[in-house]
């Protein structure tokens, strides 16, 4: 099982999973876009910072579990050097999604993974190029 993650998944796998995170990645491959790692950081400081809805001391947690996750390579990145850029240009304006969306798709193209994510629009356009998956059905084939 390989999967390509975006943040919308990648955030709550990492907060339903925290640490488990690195027993079950080691069994299946998965993959993240680089900046999404940044996306990450984003949506742990809103959740900190912002909403209230966890400490600072489980954002940095979890941060460390992604560190964690990418330094024993549980978790490949996905670097915009290693994709066509001007296929995602093209994709994103074929299909009215923007480059960063479109990014995943070609990611997962290249890579011949499955794309998981709980953007519907892009769940959805997606689907017409590479296999998809929510989060859900994620969490249900994950060991």
């Amino acid at each position: 099982m390989k999967f390509l993650l975006d943040a919308s998944v990648l955030v709550p796998l990492l907060l339903d999973y925290g640490e488990r995170l690195l027993d079950v990645s080691a069994k299946v491959s998965l993959y993240t876009m680089d900046l999404t790692v940044y996306e990450v950081g984003n949506s742990l400081w809103r959740l900190a910072n912002l909403l209230k809805a966890i400490d600072l001391e489980d954002a940095v947690e979890i941060m460390e579990v992604l560190t964690e996750l990418t330094r024993k390579s549980f978790l490949g990145i996905i670097r915009f050097s290693e994709l066509n850029l001007s296929r995602i240009l093209k994709l994103a304006t074929t299909e009215g999604l923007t480059f960063y969306d479109s990014s995943y798709i070609v990611a997962a193209e290249k890579l011949n993974v499955t794309l998981a994510t709980e953007d519907e629009e892009l769940g959805v356009k997606a689907r017409k190029y590479v296999k998809t998956i929510t989060y859900r059905k994620l969490r249900e084939t994950l060991p």
